[in-house]
This record gives structure tokens, C-alpha cells and sequence, in this order.
């Protein structure tokens, strides 16, 4: 047996086991994840329909690290389908200073992800939340059937969506947890048409499906180059995943490749600078038309460091077009919800990161020689607001 085209044997020497499994299993555990949820449709629809009566209810998206990011995914899609006001703010920013983001006599729906459930941070935002909201509403969803936040049940005001088990990732780096989280988001935001969904989930796993089984090699070969600095570009809900790819890569290679993202238009202003000979920049592009005309006028500007180009989606003219690698989904997906391609469109930043990871000899599994990031965040002291001050 084989992972991400690795003998387990070999896997299992190198410590990367775990990781190439989590990746590789990914389009199967969206399908669980999909028919758990489309099992619990009543009951979730009838949480969110009765939060949605309030008047003037805002929604809050918070996470910690890689949580958050999904956050940063949803929050549009959220506002054009519930039209409500929402906003991600990470429980980092939200425990130091709760009276910025909370409104007291505001409906507020706290909806809180977390692949273990029991970091300091989600955990204690819960807590505040629970003191400056006077209408709070809890939607928990988590992957660890024994985290703290999987044993927040019972409150009418609350829910927990528990995740299918295999998706709480056993290695140090987030990948089947953020990408099922994700999706879990997005079928709750349209949890009402979630039974004639099936379709799109079948297209959703072959695109999956499609760059684990088509597209290995060429990751491969772009992570063994030698690079120091990896930039990934998105718009809209890509943003999103270009920051959640960026911190795969520095993470998979304990900080040996530093890791940026924009959006293309933000890449203009500044950060642009940073682009050399050692760089790889990795394009998220839309299959929004009008997006997409920004996302290439972006693209002509470059090629002028030598850095090496990576294009991820359709919709471009080849022959104009010349990139170190590229994937292209066989059939297109113009005809493909644009808020669903971030499920799938952060597997390449995985999977590059897997493989740098073990290009330079590190473990993918427990990449942090120094342990300076651990799988469930350590050394997090949380400390009592005066409340007197709110």
C-alpha cells in the first residue's frame, strides 16, 4: 500500500505516515462528511432558521491558526446566502480585546471551529462570548468527539456538529480537518438545498480525486526545486486558502520556506518587492470571469525575477501562458459553485509541503526539530477580563 505515491513502509521510516494518509484520504471523507450532515438536516436547519428570526443577528467566525481560515473562506458566502451581517475575527484577536468585536444587546451567533476542541483560545472566547452577549447562539464545529467543545451540548441555544473521526488529523499539520471543516461550513451556510447537493459533491470528489491521482509528480518535481519563499495569490473565498497554503508550506518545512499571501490585486501594492529567483508564486485563479481578469492582468506583470509560476484552475490561454506546472480540471468548472473550489484547491499546498518536508529531512508528521508549534497549541495562559470595564 501507497500514499501520495510513497511505499507505507517508507512512510513509516520517515514519520510522514500519518500526514500522506490525512491528505490522501481527503475526497473520501468529504462524502462522509457531506452524508452526516445531510443527516442532521433537520435538526441544523432548524438551529439556524430560528437564529435567523432575530432581528438585525450578526455572525461571528472564529477559529485559532488554521481554523480561522476557514472563517476567512466563508464569510462572504455566508453574507450573500443568509444576508446577515458576519464577520471572522480569530479567538487570537477576540481573548485579548472581547469588547471590540462583541455587541452586547446584538442576536450573535458564535460559530466556532476547531479540529481538537480543546485549545486555550476557543475554548475562552466561548467563555467571553457567553459573558458580553446577552442573545448568544453556539454552533460548534469540531472533529474531536472528546474536545471541550464537542461536550457543549444541550443548550437550546447551542449545537455541536461533530465531524466524521477520520478527519481529526493525527499529524502536527491541519489538512483532512481544514478541508471537511470547511465544507461543513459551506453545507451548513446552504443547509436547506443540502438534499439536492449530491451532484455537486460527486464533482467536488473527482476534482479531489483528480489532482491526487494526475497531478503527484509535478508537485513533486515543484517542491524539490530549490526555493525559499513561496507566495500563493487568491480572490474572494481563495484568499482564504492562499493563507491557509502558505502556513502548510511553513509549517511542512519547519520555516525553511517562508510563506506568503495576497490577494492579486493587494500583490501590487508592495509586497510584489519580495518576488526573486528563490521564489515560487502559486496562482489560486477564480472561475469568476470578471475576478479572473484582474487575477491574469496580475499575471502578465510578472515573470520579471525569474521566480518559478505555479497556476491552479482553468480559464486562461495556454499559448499565452506559460507556467512551471499547472493544473487543469478536465471539463472545466465555469459551471462549478466558486465558493466550493476552496475545498479543493488547498490540497496542492499539502501535498508540495509533504514532499519539501521530506526533501529536507524532516519529519512530515512532527516537522518542528525546535517544537516550537505543537498539534494542540502549548504554553497559552488565559486570563479573567474585569468585566467592570466592558
Amino acid at each position: 500500500m501507497e500514499y501520495l505515491n510513497c511505499q507505507v513502509s517508507e512512510l513509516e521510516s520517515k514519520g510522514g505516515f500519518y500526514t500522506a494518509k490525512e491528505i490522501s484520504a481527503q475526497p473520501e471523507l468529504w462524502m462522509e462528511t457531506f452524508f452526516k450532515l445531510l443527516n442532521e438536516k433537520e435538526k441544523v436547519s432548524h438551529f439556524v432558521g430560528e437564529f435567523l428570526k432575530k432581528d438585525h443577528p450578526e455572525v461571528i467566525l472564529t477559529g485559532a491558526g488554521t481554523s480561522a481560515f476557514i472563517g476567512d473562506v466563508l464569510v462572504g458566502p455566508l453574507k450573500k446566502k443568509w444576508g446577515v451581517s458576519c464577520r471572522a475575527i480569530s479567538t487570537t484577536d477576540i481573548i485579548t480585546h472581547p469588547g471590540n468585536y462583541f455587541i452586547r444587546s446584538r442576536p450573535t451567533l458564535l460559530i466556532s471551529f476547531a479540529r481538537s476542541g480543546d485549545s486555550p483560545e476557543s475554548v475562552a472566547t466561548v467563555k467571553l462570548a457567553r459573558e458580553y452577549c446577552e442573545d448568544l447562539y453556539e454552533l460548534n464545529v469540531t472533529c474531536n468527539k472528546s474536545g471541550e467543545l464537542a461536550r457543549q451540548t444541550g443548550d437550546i441555544n447551542s449545537y455541536v456538529f461533530l465531524l466524521p473521526e477520520g478527519t481529526n488529523d493525527r499529524s502536527l499539520a491541519m489538512t483532512s480537518s481544514f478541508s471537511s471543516m470547511l465544507l461543513a461550513g459551506l453545507l451548513i451556510i446552504n443547509i436547506m438545498e443540502i438534499g439536492q447537493m449530491g451532484p455537486l459533491m460527486e464533482k467536488l470528489q473527482r476534482f479531489g480525486n483528480f489532482i491526487l491521482n494526475e497531478c503527484l509528480s509535478g508537485l513533486k518535481q515543484i517542491a524539490e526545486m530549490d526555493f525559499q519563499r513561496m507566495v500563493f495569490l487568491g480572490s474572494g473565498p481563495l484568499l482564504g486558502v492562499a493563507h491557509e497554503s502558505q502556513l502548510k508550506v511553513q509549517e511542512l518545512s519547519d520555516g525553511n520556506v517562508i510563506g506568503v499571501y495576497d490577494s492579486f490585486l493587494g500583490f501590487r501594492h508592495g509586497p510584489k518587492a519580495l518576488v526573486n529567483n528563490a521564489t515560487v508564486v502559486v496562482y489560486l485563479l477564480s472561475n469568476n470571469a470578471y475576478a479572473r481578469l484582474y487575477e491574469l492582468d496580475l499575471i502578465r506583470s510578472m515573470n520579471m525575477a525569474g521566480e518559478k509560476t505555479v497556476a491552479i484552475g482553468n480559464g486562461y490561454d495556454q499559448d499565452e501562458f506559460h507556467f512551471d506546472f499547472s493544473i487543469r480540471f478536465p471539463g472545466g468548472t465555469e459551471d462549478f459553485p466558486e465558493d466550493f473550489l476552496p475545498v479543493f484547491y488547498v490540497l496542492p499546498a499539502q501535498i508540495i509541503g509533504f514532499y519539501k518536508s521530506l526533501k529536507l529531512g524532516l519529519s512530515p508528521d512532527s516537522p518542528s526539530k525546535s517544537f516550537a508549534i505543537t498539534r494542540v497549541v502549548q504554553g497559552v495562559k488565559i486570563y479573567s477580563p474585569d468585566f467592570n470595564c466592558k
